[in-house]
């Protein structure tokens, strides 16, 4: 049986492979959490699912987005998974302008239980070329869910750790979901790269440095472990692998600003 960690990331994945498969796929890539764990085999599942959109209309997004949502064939396919239908909020009052369009949903569980989760897009002018390539999913993504991998725009590595780091810095409130990523990223040498590439040169390292030390076990627990696969608990679930993590992160931060 699928937990609600997977019914998620089989609504994400079914939502992007039809998304791709019905527009341009060169104008969507993925990022966050969602990219780490579609192509960096990250143990940490998303809530919700982030992308940029390079071009095209506002109103064509939100046609195209609906459309995928309210399809009668699309809502059965999912049903496979133990999602029984789809509720979707109230599109008239949901948040689409020229920076940020939110398709925000409940997946309704057999039993009646909703899983609230969101698809969002934020626009950019610039594209950011080979530095998001055109990349199979992991296969190991789409195996529990008995479906084919497919090719998809996301941020590479050194990319991904900047935007980490932009926004460890940058919300209002500070998220151990961001630390953990970046740990992720940061072990497998992409912060290295960024630097050695000069992305962090106006990368705000202090602030992200500042908003690290402020955030504690407590932050983690309730933002990261109830979202970690679980055979990477024993691993990664522990107050002493929080204390592990945000100590090697704020070495690996500290050595580069």
């Amino acid at each position: 049986m699928l937990t609600d960690l997977h019914l998620r990331e089989a609504f994400h994945f079914c939502f992007l492979q039809r998304l791709l498969a019905d527009s341009d796929p060169g104008i969507f890539v993925l990022k966050g959490g969602v990219n780490l764990r579609f192509f960096f085999q990250s143990p940490r599942y998303s809530e919700d699912m982030d992308l940029d959109v390079l071009a095209g209309s506002v109103a064509t997004l939100k046609k195209n987005g609906y459309k995928i949502l309210e399809d009668a064939a699309f809502q059965r396919s999912l049903q496979v998974f133990g999602i029984d239908r789809i509720e979707i909020n109230d599109p008239s009052r949901a948040k689409h302008t020229e920076t940020t369009q939110r398709f925000r949903c409940a997946l309704v569980r057999d039993s009646g239980q909703r899983l609230p989760t969101k698809v969002e897009f934020s626009r950019r002018s610039d594209d950011p070329g080979p530095r998001a390539p055109l990349e199979a999913v992991d296969p190991e993504v789409a195996r529990p869910y008995r479906r084919l991998a497919y090719r998809c725009r996301h941020y590479a590595g050194a990319l991904a750790a900047v935007q980490k780091i932009e926004a460890l810095a940058g919300r209002t409130v500070s998220q151990a979901r961001d630390v953990f990523d970046l740990g992720l990223l940061i072990q497998g040498g992409y912060l290295a790269d960024a630097y050695a590439q000069g992305d962090l040169d106006e990368a705000p390292l202090p602030a992200a440095i500042a908003n690290l030390c402020a955030l504690s076990w407590a932050d983690y627990a309730g933002q990261v472990v109830e979202f970690l696969a679980p055979a990477s608990r024993g691993e990664f679930g522990t107050q002493a692998a929080w204390d592990a993590l945000q100590n090697s992160v704020f070495e690996a931060l500290q050595a580069r600003e």
